[in-house]
């Protein structure tokens, strides 16, 4: 379920588009889904498909499933986006971006709602911008200024010339807000933070890219996030992942050891790692890792119940069905989820009437 939006805080613009139709997932073949990453027909893996929310991920999986793809999803996948973009007093830069990238999606399908689409996401950046600035703080302003910039240059060919016009009067006018914010009324800042956030700037412009399935443009800013600050750990991370949507994975995985060798006890980035392993089929290699990622995790938490999941399909796919079992009820002990209700039935299947049982 969508959590309900502050009562100051408009609502965000909705097309108002649903799927027609739903289609529903059996238990077991919902595990044999889990067991194989969803991916588009670039490599790069499937935004929606693969998010961590249950309703995104439903209609993710919904709109992978038609034939010929719809327009239609992707406009109801943006709505919901656009709904979950509002989390506490901050905006969610990952909901966001895939707003944008659905709806933009939607537009590439059928040149007749192209113009739909573009109207969809011009609206959502304005009324993104108005909400930062209602909450004010930095992760807001900039996940605005970035959103606008992407608006506008979706939008360049369209000929909406007033559209852009405006779109880049209210990115400039952000910009203007966070550098006032960061320099915090002196006339200088200290170089050393100047170069950190000019480097954290180009992560989160590569992050959006990333989202909206645009990877080696988004490697080029995690590079350059780099180049400006070898110690960012974040871009280091993000650029794993972009090389994982490039197909580039031994480098990926030396871009993992490098942010680990940064932050060594991230178990999010063990987790992350040992998902390309398990893609890679070296499952004893992501094993470890995942067991790194549980060890290092808060006690209780519905992270950590994702690090016991993954350890679960590791020991599912090494035909370690019981301690898989076990693992996966872990996972469900922590947080219950159809995912991993499904992986415990198909493990107590294999079980049945085995001597490891």
């Amino acid at each position: 379920m969508t959590a309900p939006l502050d009562p100051n805080i408009p609502p965000p613009p909705q097309t108002g588009r649903t799927l027609t139709e739903r289609i529903r997932e059996e238990p077991i073949g919902l595990w044999a889904q889990l067991l194989t990453a969803f991916r588009d027909l670039s490599g790069t893996f499937d935004a929606f498909a693969n998010d961590a929310n249950p309703e995104v991920r439903a209609l993710g999986r919904a709109a992978r499933s038609r034939r010929p793809p719809q327009a239609n999803d992707y406009f109801a996948i943006g709505d919901l986006c656009a709904r979950l973009v509002v989390q506490g007093n901050t905006l969610s830069q990952t909901y966001a971006a895939k707003t944008v990238a659905a709806y933009a999606r939607a537009g590439e399908l059928a040149s007749r709602e192209r113009s739909v689409a573009y109207r969809a996401i011009v609206s959502f950046a304005f009324w993104l911008a108005d909400v930062a600035r209602m909450l004010g703080n930095y992760e807001s302003l900039e996940t605005a200024v970035l959103i606008c910039e992407q608006a506008r240059r979706l939008i360049a060919d369209a000929g909406w010339v007033d559209d852009e016009r405006r779109l880049q009067m209210t990115e400039d006018r952000l910009r203007d807000q966070v550098t006032h914010m960061l320099e915090g009324g002196h006339a200088a800042v200290d170089k050393r933070a100047s170069v950190e956030q000019e480097s954290r700037m180009l992560c989160d412009q590569g992050q959006i890219l990333l989202r909206q399935g645009r990877p080696q443009e988004a490697l080029e800013r995690f590079e350059a996030a780099i180049a400006a600050w070898d110690a960012n750990q974040s871009a280091w991370l993000w650029r794993a992942m972009a090389l994982t949507d490039l197909g580039r994975f031994d480098e990926a995985l030396a871009s993992y050891d490098r942010a680990l060798a940064l932050e060594p006890e991230s178990a999010g980035m063990w987790n992350n790692k040992g998902s390309l392993l398990m893609e890679l089929g070296r499952l004893e290699a992501a094993l470890q890792c995942f067991e790194r990622a549980i060890d290092l995790a808060a006690p209780v938490s519905t992270v950590k119940a994702v690090y016991w999941l993954n350890r679960g399909k590791a020991l599912y796919m090494l035909g370690r069905y019981a301690e898989a079992r076990d693992a996966l009820m872990h996972s469900h002990d922590l947080d219950p989820s159809p995912e991993s209700a499904a992986g415990i039935a198909a493990c107590r299947e294999r079980l049945e009437g085995s001597s490891e049982a």
